[in-house]
């Protein structure tokens, strides 16, 4: 309950999002490796000169103040990303830990909120993951959704006292079920890829964990969130773009005699990161939210 218990919380947070680094680094498919890369093998090394990184350079946060973010063989820049990354999911594990342990005291068992802590610290690890590979990539993989959707819905059901065994599986059902609609309707009506598969998975997680009360606070918040930025982001790419795309425009003009559709009318956003926030901001606050939120009452 007191400092050394947030500290505790954060280390074990700083430990698993060096791990989640790992994920993010490696999972994701490229021209050489289409199916991804272990996690585990081979150890932790620089990519450029594949020098093996030593224990004493691998202590998450503190080794890249140390190292101020390079190399120490060959002084390549390492991304700030990994540093976001640990930083973003030590706080999470504390913000869990007040949530969870200290302000649950009065009416939880110890033991039962340790439980609690870990489902939701282990929830928070997959959409840092989820979170950082959609950004990168826009892919939300099937190697980490398909374990987490039954892992997920089995501790809920198994571990949480208010969760039945109905309210898993409704919530998984419902979340995928709400994107895989959507997805399919768009496409019918216009012809074009909208949202993806991925993001029915992700919710499916949620709900899986959470019931249909997660999936539609998720969707719902993520929604607004997503279209909030995503009209930001259009502005800003139009305004980025504008001098570029009018003189490609008068290239056009002056070969086809008229304008080509080149100009920026859609801009790809993963939806993946707006839902993950989301649904971080339901796990944590639910007991609130169910008060506060009308359609989540009860």
């Amino acid at each position: 309950m007191g400092p050394w218990g947030y500290v505790f919380a954060t280390v074990m947070g700083l430990l698993w999002g060096s791990f989640a680094n790992v994920c993010i680094y490696r999972w994701p498919p490229t021209d050489e490796f289409p199916k991804g890369r272990s996690v585990v093998t081979p150890g932790s090394h620089c990519g450029v000169c594949k020098t093996p990184v030593k224990w004493y350079d691998n202590i998450p946060l503190l080794s890249y103040f140390i190292l101020r973010g390079r190399c120490r063989q060959c002084g390549t820049s390492f991304s700030p990303r990994y540093l976001m990354v640990e930083a973003l999911t030590g706080a999470l594990f504390a913000l869990a830990w007040w949530v969870i342990i200290v302000e649950r005291a009065p009416i939880e068992a110890l033991d039962q909120r340790l439980v609690r802590f870990a489902i939701i610290a282990g929830f928070s690890v997959v959409m840092v993951v989820i979170t950082f590979i959609d950004l990168d990539h826009k892919l939300i993989l099937d190697k980490l959704t398909y374990p987490a959707i039954p892992a997920f819905y089995l501790l809920g059901w198994l571990a949480l006292p208010e969760r039945g065994w109905k309210q898993g599986l409704i919530g998984a059902a419902l979340g995928y079920g709400i994107i895989r609609a959507v997805s399919d309707g768009y496409y019918y009506l216009t012809k074009r890829e909208g949202l993806g598969y991925g993001d029915g998975k992700l919710l499916a997680i949620v709900g899986a964990l959470c019931g249909w009360r997660g999936v539609l606070f998720t969707l719902f918040a993520g929604s607004i969130t997503g279209s909030i930025l995503g009209i930001a982001a259009v502005i800003a790419a139009r305004r980025d773009g504008g001098e570029d795309d009018e003189e490609e425009v008068e290239e056009a003009e002056g070969d086809e005699g008229e304008a080509d559709d080149i100009s920026i009318r859609h801009v790809e956003l993963p939806f993946g990161p707006y839902l993950a926030a989301a649904a971080m901001f339901y796990v944590l606050a639910e007991p609130w939210l169910r008060v506060k939120v009308w359609f989540l009452a009860g």
